[in-house]
C-alpha cells in the first residue's frame, strides 16, 4: 500500500466562512488499498482548500461521493470502508463551495479459496515452469463481460492438487483444488470477470506432482466491457430440432422432435420471426413469432427453403431450393416468386443495411447443402423485392470451395468457409472473412486454432454498443477435457480495425457456455431475442 498526498502540510482547520475557496485538494491524492471478504479496508481522506486570501485549511464540512460505488462506501467525514466482495478503480470526490476534486483510488481484492482442504505446502517445492498444462481455453481468449463461469481446464500428470492465481490490477485471487478442471461460483467469477471488464486478467497454472511443482505457461484472460446479448438458437443433431441458449443462460429445446412431432433445422432469424425446414434437407419451410410463438407456416404446407435469411425490415424471407431462389412475404409466408440469378445459387444471406444480398455460385450441387467449386456472389437490391444479377467478389484458386457466406452486422464484411472438399461436414472446414466488396479473404487463424476440425457455417452477433463484434460457428475441436470429435458451438471476438488492416482480426474461440456437451451441436444463429 502507497500514499501520495497532494500537499506537504496539513494545517490546522480554521473558519472559511465569507472566503471563497480558490481550489481544493484531497488528502492521499492516489492511493491503492488491499482488501479481501473477511476485511474491508478503512481508509481516512481530508480535503484541503487554498482560499482567495492565500491561506491553506483543511476542510471538515465536505460533500464525498464515489464514482464506482461497487468499491465501496464512503461517509460524510470522508471514511472510505472497502468492499469486500471485489476490487477496482475508482474516484473518491469531494465537493465544496462549488469546487470539485478527485483522489484516485485502486482496490486489490485479494483472496484465496481451498475449499478441498489442500495441503498448500505441496506447492512449495522445487518448481519446473513452462509445462503444456492447459487444454481449455485459449491463451488470449476474448468474452463477454456477462459469459458465465469458464470451466478452466488442464491435462492429468498424475497431480495431488492444482493451484490457480487470477491476477489483475485489481484482482488477486488464488484457488486451491483437486482434479483437473475448476469453474468459479457466481460471487467469485464475478470478483475476477465481472470487476475486470474491459481489461484482462493473467492465469496462473501450478501442480503439484510427485514433490515437484509444475507450472504452466501464464494465460491472458480479455474481459470484454459489454454484456453478450440475445439468444442463440443451434440445430441439435442429437435432439433432433434447435436449442435456445439465452446468452449467459442454459439451452432449452425450442423446436425439436420431442415438441413438434419432426425434426426441425437449418434455420434463421431476424427480428421477430424465425424460418426452419423440417424433416432434414428438402423438406418443408416452417415459420413462426418469436415473440408470441404463433405459427405462421406449419408442417406441411408446401413451402420450400433450405437456406433461408429474412430483409431487414423483416418484410421478406429468400430462401433456397435445389440451386433457386425463392422470394416469400417475411410476416406471412405467402410464396411470392423466384429471383432469377442466371444460374445456380444457394447458401444466402441479406445484408444488414438492405442493400445487397450474398449467394454462392457452385461449379457443381448435389443438393444445397453439398456443393463443390463454390464461389462468392453478391446481388444488388435494387427495389422492393427485387434484385440485380450476382455479381462473383470470390472465386477461390482450385481445389478449393467457398460457401456459407454471412453478412457482418455492420454490414462491411463477409464471413465464410473454404475447404478442399465438398461443403457438407468437409473436415478441413476452415473460416475466412473478406470486405462485403471483395478483395484478398483473410484466414481467421486465431478463431481456426487448426485444421481439420470442421470449423463450420459462421454466423455474427447482433451489433453490440463495442468496437468487438462476435463470430459464431461449429467445430469438432477439443473442448477440454469434456469434449473431443463432436460437433459444438463456439464463439470468437473480432476486431473491425484488424480486419480492415488486412490482418487476422480475430481471438481464439470459446466453447459457448450453456450449450449440452453431451449432444452434436450445429449452425448457430445468435438473434437479438
Amino acid at each position: 500500500m502507497f500514499v501520495l498526498s497532494l500537499l506537504a502540510c496539513s494545517p490546522d482547520f480554521v473558519d472559511v466562512d465569507g472566503v471563497q475557496v480558490a481550489t481544493l485538494s484531497i488528502n492521499p491524492g492516489t492511493i491503492t488499498i488491499e482488501t479481501s471478504p473477511s476485511a474491508g479496508a478503512v481508509q481516512p481522506f481530508s480535503a484541503v482548500a487554498e482560499l482567495m486570501d492565500g491561506k491553506i485549511v483543511t476542510l471538515d464540512t465536505v460533500e464525498w461521493s464515489l464514482s464506482n460505488a461497487s468499491t465501496g462506501t464512503i461517509d460524510s467525514d470522508g471514511v472510505f470502508t472497502a468492499s469486500t466482495e471485489n476490487g477496482g478503480v475508482t474516484w473518491v470526490r469531494a465537493r465544496f463551495d462549488g469546487v470539485e476534486a478527485h483522489s484516485d483510488v485502486t482496490l486489490i481484492y485479494s483472496d484465496q479459496r481451498n475449499d478441498t482442504g489442500i495441503d498448500t505446502s505441496l506447492f512449495e517445492g522445487s518448481e519446473t515452469t513452462g509445462q503444456d498444462l492447459w487444454t481449455y481455453p485459449a491463451d488470449n481468449v476474448n468474452i463477454p463481460r456477462n459469459t458465465p463461469g469458464i470451466a478452466f481446464q488442464w491435462a492429468d500428470h498424475g497431480q495431488t492438487a492444482a493451484r490457480l492465481r487470477f491476477r489483475s490490477a485489481v484482482t488477486d485471487i488464488t484457488i486451491y483444488t483437486a482434479g483437473t478442471s475448476w469453474t468459479a461460483d457466481q460471487a467469485t467469477w464475478a470478483s475476477i470477470a465481472g470487476t475486470n471488464a474491459g481489461g484482462q486478467v493473467t492465469v496462473d497454472l501450478s501442480l503439484s506432482v510427485g514433490g515437484q511443482v509444475l507450472s504452466a505457461s501464464s494465460r491472458t484472460l480479455n474481459v470484454n466491457r459489454m454484456d453478450g446479448q440475445g439468444s442463440i438458437y443451434y440445430w441439435s443433431s442429437s435432439a433432433s430440432g434447435i436449442m435456445q441458449v439465452p446468452y449467459g443462460g442454459t439451452a432449452t429445446e425450442y423446436l425439436t422432435a420431442a415438441n413438434t412431432g419432426h425434426c426441425v433445422g437449418c434455420h434463421v432469424s431476424r427480428g421477430d420471426y424465425i424460418a426452419y425446414t423440417f424433416d432434414g434437407g428438402n423438406g418443408g419451410l416452417g415459420m413462426r413469432r418469436l415473440s408470441d410463438g404463433a405459427e405462421i407456416l406449419g408442417y406441411n404446407t408446401a413451402s420450400y427453403g433450405n437456406f433461408k435469411t429474412f430483409s431487414p425490415d423483416g418484410k421478406y424471407l429468400l430462401t433456397t431450393y435445389n440451386g433457386a431462389l425463392l422470394l416469400y412475404d417475411g410476416q406471412t409466408g405467402v410464396f411470392l416468386y423466384e429471383v432469377p440469378t442466371g444460374g445456380t445459387a444457394t447458401q444466402v444471406d441479406w445484408s444488414p443495411d438492405n442493400t445487397r444480398i450474398a449467394v454462392v455460385m457452385p461449379d457443381s450441387q448435389t443438393c444445397d447443402w453439398s456443393i463443390s467449386g463454390g464461389k462468392i456472389a453478391v446481388m444488388d437490391v435494387v427495389g422492393d423485392g427485387a434484385f440485380g444479377a450476382p455479381t462473383v467478389v470470390y472465386d477461390p484458386p482450385d481445389p478449393y470451395n467457398a460457401y456459407y457466406p454471412a453478412w457482418s452486422p455492420d454490414g462491411d464484411w463477409i464471413a465464410f468457409n473454404l475447404s478442399t472438399s465438398d461443403s457438407y461436414d468437409d473436415s478441413d472446414a476452415t473460416l475466412y472473412v473478406m470486405s462485403g466488396d471483395g478483395g484478398t479473404p483473410i484466414a481467421l487463424a486465431n478463431a481456426n486454432q487448426g485444421t481439420d476440425i470442421t470449423n463450420s457455417w459462421p454466423h455474427w452477433g447482433p451489433l453490440p454498443d463495442d468496437d468487438v463484434l462476435w463470430l459464431t460457428f461449429s467445430s469438432k475441436r477439443a473442448y477440454g477435457n469434456v469434449v473431443s470429435g463432436s460437433p459444438q458451438i463456439w464463439v470468437a471476438g473480432f476486431d473491425p480495425a484488424l480486419a480492415a488492416q488486412g490482418a487476422d482480426p480475430t481471438w481464439p474461440a470459446f466453447w459457448l457456455p450453456g450449450q449440452d456437451p453431451s449432444q452434436n451441436n450445429h449452425i448457430p444463429v445468435w438473434t437479438r431475442q
